[in-house]
């Protein structure tokens, strides 16, 4: 049976990166977002970067997680593949221009609190047993940015925050989930041929971290269960990534 990952917010960057790595390797995505017009984007990205035998992997599926009529169409294709993981992309916040967040509250973004923490829960818990059955990996995706110079996302972190919490809970009442957290890290981002730059060894010697959905993807396809609730940075040992296919 063909082998099946969800990845949620598919039309954000992270969303993207990941599912081209995951399509790389044959697995089909079943990519969810609310923005039909960036999901399209990215479909016809795929169809026109990649192989028709991988493109048509990906299948796209707009609307909210809590609409019972999104959750159901989830468990519709579910039937048809055997599901691996879900990357729970989260963390979307609404910005005044590009870079800039208002200076509202979590609880005047409530809307984007729900979206990117509460919404996903639903959906988890939705599909739980099927995770369970198949002895899936949830891949979250975190951040420390508590740590970074980002003082007005206040939203944004309380999500980071409470998903790193999450992440250590579904570890302890689901032990047959392989529950993690990850930070790829934004300049790890593997951009188009067009737009790449040398990537340089660092200056003590060590390889460069690897791309963001080098990352989310090796966790989410062969984290041993021994590190079911831990929280990883982009910068984590070698052993994190999987390995790329052969050309």
């Amino acid at each position: 049976m063909q082998e099946i990952v969800i990845v949620t917010r598919v039309g954000s960057w992270v969303g993207a990166e990941t599912t081209v790595e995951l399509l790389r390797r044959n697995i089909a995505v079943l990519g969810i977002g609310t923005n039909a017009q960036r999901i399209a984007t990215l479909h016809a990205a795929l169809q026109r970067q990649l192989p028709a035998t991988k493109s048509s992997l990906f299948i796209p599926c707009v609307g909210p997680l809590t609409s019972t009529a999104t959750q159901q169409s989830i468990l519709d294709h579910l039937q048809q593949y055997r599901l691996l993981a879900m990357i729970n992309n989260t963390g979307a916040y609404e910005e005044d221009e590009p870079g800039v967040i208002s200076g509202k509250s979590p609880f005047e973004q409530w809307d984007s609190l729900q979206r990117s923490l509460v919404d996903p829960l639903v959906l988890f818990h939705r599909i739980r047993h099927i995770l369970r059955r198949n002895k899936c990996r949830v891949v979250n995706v975190a951040s420390d940015d508590a740590r970074s110079e980002m003082p007005r996302h206040v939203s944004l972190i309380a999500i980071k925050t409470a998903v790193n919490l999450i992440t250590a809970e579904i570890a302890v009442v689901d032990p047959e989930v392989v529950s993690l957290a990850v930070h790829p890290a934004a300049p790890a981002v593997r951009l188009p041929p067009q737009e790449r730059r040398e990537v340089k060894p660092e200056e003590d010697g060590k390889p460069p971290p690897p791309a963001a959905a080098d990352l989310i993807v090796g966790l989410a396809l062969s984290a041993d269960p021994s590190l079911s609730g831990q929280y990883f940075m982009y910068s984590e040992p070698e052993f994190l990534v999987h390995p790329p296919p052969e050309p």
